[in-house]
């Protein structure tokens, strides 16, 4: 009897002991934090469970905090504590300062981060990381890849030619672009693409499974260890309870497959330079062997499992937003006819053989196609997610708060981008700011123009981005008389959920178009 009545009294003991830590920690939150004075509400700093459910349960989609931050800071002001341990500021002024001003760690709720370069914490190993990859990303390299990439363009011309051109069928446009974007990247991490633009429908399952993986992040967001739990299944599992991820289970396998015959074939040639046999001639420059040469990388950044996850962060983000960006600024053009009038006669002028593709600083050159561009890139959320950095060893300082060291800040880049006391009428398709602007007001608009981000946590290949855009926008508006397709700008074009990268509506049918004729 007594046995049992001390089994009863630890069965009561222990939901007890968590609800005494719990209203602890909760009461420490709120009057004993060192965040405890920043204005926010006081669900919010009491716990992350404010954001979950915002993010998780209120709202028609998921991944709706975001927009409830917004919302935070034009009822608190620029400064908020939105969770117990992180703040947010909404000021432009302040961007530089949390993003240039110093190499900020990276933060995560509940992760340990990962160890491709978007998801390093450290701001020591990610400069180390990332200063292997800088070159295959700069200005220059991107030159050198033009021939190839303006290659992959004519494999999408060809494929809208055979497959849509007369109105055969509509074209998704964020379909055929995501397959020239996701061909260009694998190719050069790989030398050897996925092949998406061979395919007559350009890949479609390769856009529904980013979008499928993209959609669980307001999960992982806030329940990381389901992604513990999902890397730990065996891939046959995995597909059995969700199909859609059979495709990603698929890319990660060959990632690795690849991975392991680059480090096989490094090894082979580092093993005929120690018996002084030439290496094999390789044909033209990747990413992943000349990682291996890099004498700054740690043996364990050349891991397999290291490398791999490298290769699945750029193929994602490679892969997606470039292709919606692309189509947007064909929605964008002809949603504004003016523009595209505009923009075609600049191409026609350059290109006045259609099937002659121009050079990249050519194709820079136009001022009515490079401010469209810019134009769609600021007002197209691409990057929804408030970027969270955080200075480890010293204080930083807001107007008249106090940041203590190792706080975490996030930052939106959406904010920035739609700042309207600097973009007047901020969700205008509006060329003409970039065009007619003066000498100072244009550096105002260049300071806040933040796609891509900025500094050392900035995005790695904007420049192999802006190029694919450049190039692959002039080709599809010199060649070809486009007619949208059933595009409705509020299902298909506008972004209403934060899932990292902005979603539109789930129902949407994407960016389509009649490829109506060949222009002259």
């Amino acid at each position: 009897m007594e046995f049992h009545l001390l089994n009863f009294r630890l069965v009561l003991l222990v939901p007890l002991a968590w609800i005494l830590y719990a209203l602890g920690l909760v009461i420490y939150r709120l009057f004993f934090h060192p965040l405890r004075h920043f204005p926010g509400p006081k669900l919010a700093a009491a716990t992350y469970y404010y954001e979950t459910y915002h993010d998780w349960f209120k709202g028609p989609y998921k991944g709706m905090n975001e927009y409830n931050v917004r919302e935070l800071h034009r009822q608190y002001g620029p400064i908020i504590r939105r969770g117990p341990d992180l703040l947010s500021i909404n000021d432009s002024e302040w961007f530089d300062v949390l993003f240039t001003g110093g190499r900020r760690n990276r933060w995560f709720r509940g992760e340990a981060g990962g160890s491709s370069i978007q998801s390093t914490l450290s701001r020591t190993v990610h400069k180390r990381r990332r200063g292997a990859l800088t070159g295959f990303f700069s200005r220059r390299s991107v030159l050198e890849l033009e021939d190839s990439i303006i290659n992959k363009i004519e494999l999408l011309s060809a494929g809208v030619e055979k497959h849509y051109l007369g109105g055969k069928r509509p074209l998704n446009t964020g379909v055929a672009f995501g397959a020239l974007t996701l061909d260009v990247i694998t190719d050069y991490c790989f030398d050897q693409s996925f092949d998406c633009l061979l395919d007559p429908d350009f890949a479609p399952e390769w856009e529904k499974n980013f979008h499928d993986m993209f959609e669980s992040v307001p999960l992982m967001r806030h329940w990381s260890f389901f992604a513990n739990i999902l890397t730990a299944l065996p891939a046959s599992l995995l597909r059995m309870l969700n199909p859609t991820v059979q495709k990603f289970v698929v890319m990660e396998t060959a990632n690795t497959k690849k991975i392991t015959e680059i480090i096989q074939l490094w090894e082979q040639d580092q093993q005929a330079k120690s018996r002084g046999a030439p290496p094999q001639k390789r044909p033209k420059r990747t990413i992943f062997y000349d990682m291996l040469d890099d004498p700054v990388l740690a043996p364990e950044d050349k891991t397999v499992e290291r490398m791999s996850q490298e290769a699945f962060g750029m193929v994602v983000a490679g892969g997606d937003t470039t292709g919606r960006a692309l189509a947007n600024l064909l929605y964008h053009l002809h949603a504004n006819p003016e523009w595209l009038s505009r923009v075609q006669r600049e191409l026609d002028g350059l290109m006045p053989d259609p099937t002659k593709m121009a050079k990249l600083p050519e194709v820079e050159s136009l001022p009515a196609l490079s401010a469209s561009i810019k134009e769609t890139l600021r007002i197209s959320d691409l990057i929804t997610d408030r970027l969270i950095l955080c200075e480890p060893v010293e204080t930083l300082t807001y107007d008249k708060w106090v940041i203590p060291a190792g706080t975490p800040v996030g930052m939106s880049l959406v904010e920035m981008n739609m700042n309207e006391n600097v973009f007047v009428d901020p969700d205008r398709f509006d060329p003409d700011r970039w065009l007619n602007a003066n000498k100072e007001n244009k550096e105002e608009l260049e300071r806040n123009f933040v796609p891509f981000a900025k500094g050392s946590r900035g995005c790695l290949g904007q420049n192999l981005a802006t190029t694919q855009i450049h190039l692959a926008s002039a080709m599809m508006l010199r060649r070809y008389d486009l007619e949208p397709y059933d595009l409705v700008k509020e299902r298909d074009i506008d972004v209403v959920r934060d899932c990292f990268v902005g979603l539109t509506r789930p129902d949407t049918q994407g960016v389509r178009f009649n490829v109506v004729s060949k222009r002259a």
